[in-house]
């Protein structure tokens, strides 16, 4: 930071007679102020901002920046020029174009550049020192060159220390050491991949109907899938973990899967995917494979003006490969199409680390009432068959009332005893899980639910260890549940 000297006066000889006068006014002011607050409100305090002392180096309209050249420090410099249609493309004849709106921010930098102060118009105080400034190995050197062929080069250097986020800025052919807020620095000081386009994988959770997690033998580590339709109304209890075994799949669970699958954002443009940088980025062969399938169905999004907009989308597959992690081990290389990028760690740990058994259903009793059409119960010889049925009728008022009853083998009986005791049945929960070498005996009692959209879910009970029953859901046998867990319908124990 620069440190202003002041000029020395010559010696006074009273200079104590002077500073003793001086105190005895002093006493005398104090004491008057002390006996006028006796009667006169105290003065108001008047705050007063900072003396603006900001300007432009640089005060054009957008479009007279023809190229601007950046270089950072410890990198190579590189180039963008204003394209035929005014959009900023990178000098080396890369086929894309800056992001518009980084495009702006770039413009606006070099063609309303400003400074927030003159720190000194003196060139002997910094010229020679520009080490101290970070001047002599900028933090970034920019030089922006302007349709009427003039062109301007900044150098900006470390923090002034002045106010928060200011750098030291000195201008080519400018004797003046200037400060620059820490938003132009922002804006100035960019890696040169960020200012490409990344594209967005279109994974939309409504239309995934399989995500499959493979390794880099091909050997399926997780796969999830779902069994009907997307638009089934029970579709969301409708899924099965399919590999490496087969269960039905926990419905929080794979709705928080298939989020974070739509969620998927690409991060940094890395290089395109040639099999030398395949090698180099760990993705030749890739340590992991995504496969996310989606139905053909439809979408629909709130526009800005408000309307709801409904997209159509065909069957389609979206598949990624990852690969290495970064040096920081914060993101991951990975292969999208023929380019390959960098996707946080964080993010992508969900399908690059699968957990399928933890998204293993832990309820025997999966279909949700609203979606049931009937239960059978098999026990001992015995059959108990509930049949749900829902009826409109015509109430007093002329209102349309929905109305649902049950019968137990064509008997009607109470809804609502119904009702409560299957809303119990939901809430059974395994008890834990069977270990590997368990073995049980044949089922002693088997629940067959069938539901509106014409999906059909089993659940057996087997006697295990004497105290647990082994439950077998779908065919699949992963837990076990205390002997008389599972509570009872209505009727089921006459």
């Amino acid at each position: 930071m620069l440190k202003v000297e002041r000029k020395q006066q010559g010696k006074q000889p009273r200079r104590w007679m002077l500073l003793a006068a001086l105190l005895v006014l002093l006493a005398g002011s104090v004491t008057a102020a002390v006996l006028l607050r006796k009667t006169e409100e105290p003065p108001a305090v008047s705050l007063h901002a900072r003396e603006d002392h900001s300007g432009l180096l640089e005060d054009r309209a957008a479009e007279e920046l023809v190229s601007v050249t950046i270089r950072r420090r410890g990198e190579e410099a590189w180039t963008l020029t204003r394209g035929g249609d005014g959009s900023l493309v990178p000098a080396d004849g890369g086929e894309w174009t800056v992001n518009e709106r980084q495009a702006d921010s770039l413009r606006g930098a070099m063609t309303q550049l400003r400074y927030e102060d003159i720190l000194t118009a003196d060139p002997a105080a910094w010229h020679g020192r520009e080490k101290e400034f970070g001047l002599e190995d900028p933090l970034v050197t920019v030089t922006g060159k302007f349709s009427d062929g003039k062109e301007r080069t900044v150098r900006i250097g470390n923090n002034t220390g002045l106010e928060e986020g200011w750098h030291y800025m000195a201008a080519e052919g400018d004797d003046n050491l200037y400060a620059v807020s820490a938003g132009i620095v922002e804006e100035m000081n960019i890696e040169f991949a960020l200012l490409r386009p990344v594209p967005k994988p279109e994974i939309y959770a409504a239309l995934l109907d399989r995500i499959t997690v493979e390794d880099a033998e091909g050997k399926k580590l997780a796969e999830w899938t779902l069994k009907g339709s997307v638009t089934d109304r029970d579709a969301g209890s409708s899924w099965i973990v399919s590999a490496p075994f087969t269960a039905p799949a926990d419905e929080e669970a794979i709705r928080n899967l298939k989020k974070s699958a739509e969620n998927l954002r690409l991060g940094v443009y890395t290089a395109p995917a040639s099999e030398e940088n395949l090698k180099q980025y760990g993705l030749n062969p890739p340590a992991r494979t995504l496969t996310f399938h989606m139905a053909a169905g439809s979408t629909g999004t709130v526009g800005e003006t408000g309307a709801y907009d409904i997209r159509d989308h065909e069957e389609r597959t979206v598949t990624m490969t990852v690969g290495g992690r970064t040096e920081d081990a914060l993101a991951d290389y990975v292969r999208f199409g023929d380019e390959i990028f960098t996707v946080s760690a964080f993010t992508l740990s969900t399908f690059s680390e699968p957990d399928p058994r933890g998204t293993a259903a832990r309820y025997p009793v999966l279909t949700p009432l609203e979606s049931l059409e009937s239960v059978t119960v098999e026990e001992q010889g015995r059959t108990l068959e509930y049949t749900l049925r829902t009826t409109e009728r015509i109430t007093e008022n002329g209102e349309t009332e929905t109305v649902r009853s049950c019968t137990l083998n064509g008997e009607e009986i109470s809804w609502d005893a119904f009702e409560a005791a299957y809303q119990r049945l939901l809430t059974v929960t395994f008890s834990g899980t069977l270990p590997d070498n368990a073995q049980w005996q044949e089922a002693y009692k088997k629940y067959t639910f069938r539901t509106l959209s014409g999906g059909t879910h089993t659940v057996s009970l087997s006697s295990w260890d004497g105290m647990h029953d082994a439950v077998t859901v779908d065919g699949s046998t992963l837990f076990y549940l205390i002997r008389g867990g599972m509570t009872e319908l209505p009727a089921e124990n006459r």
